[in-house]
């Protein structure tokens, strides 16, 4: 897992304003320029997501999101536009009816910062750092659990080429695996990408062997 650096600094980063509030798109956009953002303001339609949502970069783009849009419940439900489904973004919802279904909403949408309507500015800054950093979090969580699944699900490779080593070299357990990553390092492999490697070897070999077996 990465290590927690804190992003503190957003310029080069664009704030995407998803709002029919006149008022919370002035405030946001003055202090967003304040922090060197680039911002874009776009005018939803009651028919789901604007395409920008689909090209936004999550290292850049921040989206600030209105959770008073008629759209957005059935959104937060997973049925956005063309049914993509919510931008993989850092996301700052704006409530202005504080409604629990309409929370929900924007936590499904992945909110993890929240700003208040009407938009004072003092708070935005801490908003952006909340949605971004929890973001990066998140995101690097996610990675890290999928690499622990990934190497779950190959760790049956291991053990059986592990068993294949000890019985081939006449080595116990520890001497086994031993051997596997150093050969794994050798051929610059992961051990278990290494190992199903071997595993496969081995396989390949015992059916030809057992084809050639019963074609004599």
């Amino acid at each position: 897992m990465r290590s927690n650096r804190y992003v503190q600094n957003f310029r080069q980063r664009r704030a995407l304003i998803l709002s029919r509030d006149w008022r919370a798109i002035e405030t946001i956009s003055a202090m967003a320029a304040r922090l060197g953002m680039s911002i874009e303001s776009v005018v939803p339609d009651d028919g789901g997501l604007p395409p920008i949502l689909d090209v936004a970069d999550a290292q850049c783009d921040v989206l600030f999101l209105d959770g008073d849009l008629n759209f957005l419940p059935e959104t937060g439900q997973g049925g956005a536009g063309g049914g993509s489904g919510p931008p993989h973004i850092p996301v700052i919802g704006l409530v202005g009816i504080e409604a629990p279904s309409r929370l929900r909403a924007l936590m499904q949408f992945g909110a993890t910062a929240f700003l208040s309507k009407p938009v004072h500015s003092g708070s935005i800054f801490s908003a952006l750092y909340l949605a971004i950093n929890t973001f990066d979090n998140m995101s690097g969580l996610r990675l890290s659990i999928q690499e622990l699944e990934h190497r779950r699900r190959y760790r049956r490779h291991v053990i059986k080429a592990v068993t294949l080593v000890m019985k081939s070299h006449s080595l116990d357990d520890e001497g086994a695996f031993a051997l596997l990553r150093k050969e794994a390092m050798r051929a610059r492999l992961s051990l278990e990408a290494y190992c199903e490697g071997v595993v496969q070897r081995s396989t390949a070999r015992s059916l030809d062997e057992k084809g050639r077996r019963q074609g004599t």
